[in-house]
């Protein structure tokens, strides 16, 4: 008995840096770790991606699973240093013979639990890799949803009246829509609009129409980009949604669907 306990290597402390990898997960040990100051992050590793399972910190202790599993398996998660840490590290030759003493029954209880306990990891990894990649779905739709928006445009030629936020509201100058999108216009002006008011880009301006299907249209617009064509004497504005009620937003919408 003393000859084997002789060969069990003594106890040993370790030091991580912050992002240091302390266990692989898949490879095999039997060595477990106690904490003895800082944190390390438990995870499993889905692809390209670290699926979190746990944070552990000062006397809390991991690596256990291999040694009641005899050593058998494979680890089941990577660890890494949260932060600067320091471990003690324990062969699991010091806790055989102790554990060997407990009653087969407490044995039989550790057993089940130590089973219970992969498999909610394993089930924790799975339903937390299926959000990640989930919570990725809605923004690459919305992102793409937002393209479409923006840069499908109708041709049109619809009249509006439009004035200049702040003025009155019996305020009335007149232009024509070119083409429109979700996301804004292009409006065609006379220039002597811009005698007594400006139309430069920032510039707001509320403008109404009535869109080919009948439907009126109210929005609050900002000027994008301001063009001078001598030759047609009109003025160009590229112009975008700045305010947009809900019922006037579904009002386009439906318009630019047809």
């Amino acid at each position: 008995m003393m000859n084997d306990k002789a060969k069990i290597p003594p106890i040993a402390r370790l030091k991580y840096k912050k992002g240091d990898l302390i266990i692989k997960q898949g490879d095999y040990g039997i060595s477990i770790y106690k904490i003895i100051s800082g944190k390390v992050r438990i995870f499993s590793e889905s692809g390209d991606r670290e699926v979190p399972l746990a944070t552990l910190g000062r006397g809390e202790i991991f690596g256990e699973m291999t040694f009641l599993n005899r050593g058998a398996e494979a680890r089941a998660a990577s660890v890494k240093a949260a932060q600067d840490s320091e471990l003690e590290i324990w062969h699991p030759g010091r806790l055989s013979s102790e554990y060997a003493q407990m009653p087969h029954a407490i044995q039989y209880i550790v057993t089940q639990v130590l089973e219970r306990l992969v498999r909610m990891n394993k089930l924790v990894a799975q339903i937390t890799a299926k959000k990640q990649e989930d919570s990725k779905m809605p923004a690459k739709l919305e992102e793409s949803g937002a393209s479409q928006r923006r840069y499908y445009r109708k041709k049109v030629n619809l009249e509006c009246v439009y004035r200049p936020v702040g003025s009155s509201p019996k305020l009335a100058l007149h232009g024509k829509v070119k083409d429109l999108s979700m996301g804004g216009l292009a409006l065609e002006v006379r220039p002597k609009n811009a005698l007594n008011f400006s139309h430069d880009k920032g510039d707001k301006f509320h403008l109404n129409m009535i869109l080919p299907n009948g439907k009126k249209f109210t929005a609050t617009t900002e000027v994008l980009s301001a063009k001078n064509d001598p030759t047609l004497g009109t003025l160009f504005m590229g112009m975008e949604f700045s305010d947009v009620s809900e019922g006037d937003g579904r009002t386009l919408g439906f318009f630019m669907r047809t």
